[in-house]
């Protein structure tokens, strides 16, 4: 083939190239902007898209969510919203109400924990005489875990799961038991869920409310998640040694036994939106078993500690948590008796020995009074010092609280902390600000009386002009910011 025809050959090729994507494109460009919008419906009253049809797909770190419908030929766009509805009566619209969307997707932020309804409505095209559908399409969905199990209002938790135990063949399956709105239960004695992953929730806005007897008893050797309850533990004698509302269980599966004879559980502790009162011993205790919880987080809850016994709130004996927090929460003591310790971990333990490489203390936007009034704060001594752990105290008020030494202890006494992070925390001791805080809180302290409203009765509004201004502490005693319209 001389040089001629083999350029004559590319040449044609090329253009058959070009033919074939400027067809293909066409064709593209018809489906997706004519026919999606004009095609040959006319003078028609359009329809919703059915529910079914309706698609969403949250992100991979669940911040958002990606809703979707089919195209409906002839429309001219489509009316979109998007509710929290954990509360039906009192809808709360997330991001733009009533939004025109010239497309068939819609992306908006996810919050975990609840309740959506989705609408959404076919408008018309003037141009080809098209009406908007009479109604929209409406589709609800969660982003709670699946409910297993209703547990009835009036039941005796302890004697319900007596009758009901958990499944032996759901070990690898996260089971939901859900108490019903504004319901009253009781919990005579232990309740231990073993090496089942767990959600214990009630409702978000009616929260029911369960009266511990003095056995009463939360345990667990595996991933939980305590949520929207009210708890009564009053009846809890703190003179018993393993009195707590979370105990971890007697006898774990050794089968998440692991690193320095630890035992490891995998999946998040998790106490979130709970009032607790009551509490006359802890609030959690490992029940003198070597655990470490890669996660223990207390989240949205107000406690209300009445001790009896000078013990810690939050006590592991034998072992510890790697990554503990707490916050957006309330904890205050009015007992007789005054805390040992907010936290205690087994002197020994520290993240390398249970196969972690690092591990954090957390406390950020909450709020304490009289708690460990006269006594340390925390002691993590296996955690002191350490460069792979990391502390962080951000925006929380302390009244009364470690003998004025919060940072301090919060620090395991080690000054200078090169991993530590402190920001617009108010310290305020007997009146007055303790000045020895600022040798180990590194940050910028409010110096000043955040004027808690009526603390000795449970009200802890904040009336600081400082701590208003930005806005520290449990967020639940700030006012509201008004909206801009």
């Amino acid at each position: 083939m001389s040089t001629k025809q083999l350029f004559l050959r590319r040449i044609c090729g090329l253009m058959f190239t070009a033919m074939i994507l400027l067809f293909y494109s066409c064709i593209e460009g018809y489906l997706v902007d004519d026919w999606a919008f004009s095609s040959d419906v006319r003078n028609a009253l359009l329809e919703s898209p059915a529910a079914e049809d309706v698609e969403y797909l949250p992100s991979p770190d669940g911040s958002s969510v990606t809703i979707s419908w089919p195209v409906v030929y002839g429309a001219g766009g489509y009316e979109f919203s998007l509710y929290i509805v954990d509360d039906p009566d009192n809808p709360i619209v997330v991001g733009d109400e009533n939004e025109i969307v010239d497309g068939c997707s819609v992306q908006r932020s996810l919050q975990a924990d609840t309740n959506y309804k989705i609408v959404v409505r076919t408008l018309g095209n003037e141009k080809y005489n098209n009406k908007s559908a009479e109604s929209p399409t409406i589709k609800m969905f969660t982003t709670m875990v699946p409910t297993y199990a209703i547990i009835p209002d009036g039941s005796d938790i302890t004697q319900w799961f007596a009758t009901n135990p958990i499944p032996a063949d759901s070990v690898n399956t996260e089971l939901a038991y859900v108490l019903e709105p504004n319901g009253n239960y009781t919990m005579s004695g232990l309740v231990d869920f073993g090496k089942q992953k767990v959600t214990f929730r009630g409702d978000k806005i009616k929260r029911p409310k369960i009266v511990m007897g003095d056995g009463g008893r939360i345990a667990t050797s595996a991933g939980i998640k305590i949520k929207f309850i009210e708890f009564d533990c009053s009846a809890v004698s703190g003179s018993s040694s393993n009195a707590a509302l979370l105990l971890l269980s007697s006898t774990p599966d050794s089968e998440i036994k692991g690193t320095g004879d630890y035992y490891i559980v995998n999946d998040p502790i998790v106490i979130q939106s709970c009032e607790i009162y009551g509490v006359q011993r802890h609030l959690v205790y490992d029940n003198k078993v070597k655990y470490c919880l890669p996660t223990l987080l207390i989240d949205d809850c107000v406690v209300r500690l009445e001790a009896t016994q000078a013990q810690p709130v939050i006590y592991f004996n034998q072992g510890f948590a790697n990554d503990f927090t707490v916050k957006n929460s309330t904890f205050w003591n009015v007992g007789s008796k005054d805390n040992k310790y907010f936290v205690q971990y087994n002197s020994s333990g520290r993240p390398d020995r249970a196969g972690f490489v690092n591990g954090s203390v957390n406390f950020l936007n909450s709020t304490f009074y009289k708690v460990c009034y006269e006594n340390q704060w925390a002691n993590y001594s296996g955690f002191a010092g350490r460069s792979n752990v990391y502390w962080n105290m951000k925006e929380n008020i302390f009244v009364d609280c470690g003998k004025g030494e919060v940072a301090r202890r919060f620090l395991g006494g080690r000054s200078n902390q090169p991993t530590a992070t402190f920001n617009l925390n108010t310290y305020w001791y007997d009146g007055a600000f303790p000045e020895k805080e600022k040798d180990y809180d590194t940050g910028t302290i409010l110096q000043s009386d955040p004027q808690l409203k009526d603390p000795e009765n449970g009200d802890f509004t904040v009336q600081g002009a400082e701590q208003l201004n930005v806005r520290t502490g449990d967020p639940r005693w700030l006012p509201e910011i008004p909206e801009i319209e």
